[in-house]
């Protein structure tokens, strides 16, 4: 089989999808991605070299850029449901979907699994008539996003008089249990254990044993890969400092924002890290402060750990208010507070049990190659009846 996934150029919108299209390699598919050229080297270190990268579309911080210029607002600067609609649903597929489409139809899979952000996806399926499956990567969103995105997907598919397919199914990597009470989640699912992202080959993080905290817990500092700002790490480092944690404290630098060493009086030990895995960076952790994006938050949960969530933007409060409702963190709204939540939950032992209790619950779904062989049958049987 010939699958072709389709992305936004963002780590955090491409990672989700890892596994799958590492198994699907694995068990001897070929893997193309559709998406923008300047993920391609992030895709061959991090995925696999043997997926094949379908450049389509400028970058997302350019688009972006280019929509705020032409608008005055963006997602970037003010992420309303009709300014999340207006560039995913919209301006990114009118920016991308030729270059994609071309490039998908000479490469000829026979189905498209599209991450739930990209809109250009089910342009793809539609061209070439071939089955169409979503991807999630975190909790369904707030129901005014939905309809937004809904909305705006259906005027520009009547602007070009195209039939957008229906979803085959979603392979689903957020846990039901985790989603707010009431939530519908429509379609078929596939559920797929979600694991924190590890480099090929490597294992993944495990949530640690019950027992007595070390002398000195340790704890990831990690804004991802696009909130990123040193000015707000150093206050977040401040305030630990402030709140008098003897820890160790591991703080993510990407594009070389960062912070700098502890005071020589400082209770803190830090030790600034580039982008790694973050399996990697959750081995030994005993806390986790993010902003909340969803493949921090997915991860920690994953491996057991508990956090404090400083949200920002995009989807950093659904994931945040996801993890605290399931006893697994605390949630604040600056970064002078990060200091004594953070304090909480290494002192609280019920946020550690909480997070446990998600991680074993996490590693009973079906690991991806179930996953994968579902995914087979749905497109078997899609393709069967096109016939």
């Amino acid at each position: 089989m010939r699958i072709v996934f389709t992305a936004n150029p963002l780590p955090g919108h491409i990672v989700p999808m890892v596994p799958l299209m590492r198994a699907a390699v694995a068990a001897g598919h070929r893997v193309a991605l559709v998406t923008g050229a300047d993920a391609a080297p992030f895709v061959h270190a991090e995925a696999s070299p043997d997926v094949e990268v379908l450049s389509a579309g400028p970058p997302t911080l350019e688009g972006m850029a280019d929509m705020q210029r032409a608008t005055g607002a963006s997602p970037a600067t003010a992420p309303r449901p009709d300014t999340i609609a207006e560039y995913f649903a919209v301006r990114r597929v009118v920016a991308t979907v030729d270059d994609a489409v071309g490039a998908a139809r000479a490469w000829r899979p026979d189905v498209v699994v599209s991450e739930s952000l990209d809109h250009v996806g089910p342009y793809v399926a539609a061209a070439l008539g071939v089955p169409f499956l979503r991807h999630t990567f975190g909790p369904e969103r707030p129901a005014p996003v939905r309809s937004a995105i809904d909305a705006a997907a259906a005027r520009l598919a009547a602007e070009r008089d195209v039939v957008l397919p229906p979803v085959s199914a979603w392979v689903d990597v957020y846990p039901g249990f985790l989603e707010a009470p009431g939530t519908v989640r429509p379609g078929r699912r596939i559920p797929v254990r979600p694991t924190a992202h590890g480099r090929i080959g490597a294992d993944v993080a495990v949530p640690p044993a019950a027992g007595a905290a070390p002398a000195r817990p340790s704890v990831l500092l990690t804004m991802g890969t696009v909130f990123t700002s040193a000015r707000l790490l150093d206050r977040m480092v401040a305030s630990i400092e402030a709140a008098g944690l003897p820890v160790d404290l591991v703080v993510t630098a990407v594009d070389g924002v960062g912070t700098g060493p502890s005071s020589s009086d400082s209770p803190v030990r830090i030790r600034t890290v580039g982008f790694r895995p973050l399996a990697e960076l959750l081995t030994g952790v005993d806390a986790v402060v993010t902003v909340g994006g969803a493949g921090t938050v997915l991860g920690a949960l994953a491996a057991g750990v508990p956090m404090v969530a400083m949200p920002l933007g995009a989807d950093h409060p659904v994931n945040a208010a996801r993890a605290e409702a399931a006893g697994a963190a605390v949630v604040v709204d600056g970064p002078e507070a990060v200091g004594p939540a953070l304090r909480h939950v290494l002192t609280t032992p019920d946020l550690g049990r909480s997070a446990r209790a998600a991680a074993d619950r996490i590693r009973a779904l079906p690991p991806v190659e179930v996953a994968l062989a579902e995914v087979e049958q749905v497109v078997a049987a899609a393709m069967r009846e096109s016939v």
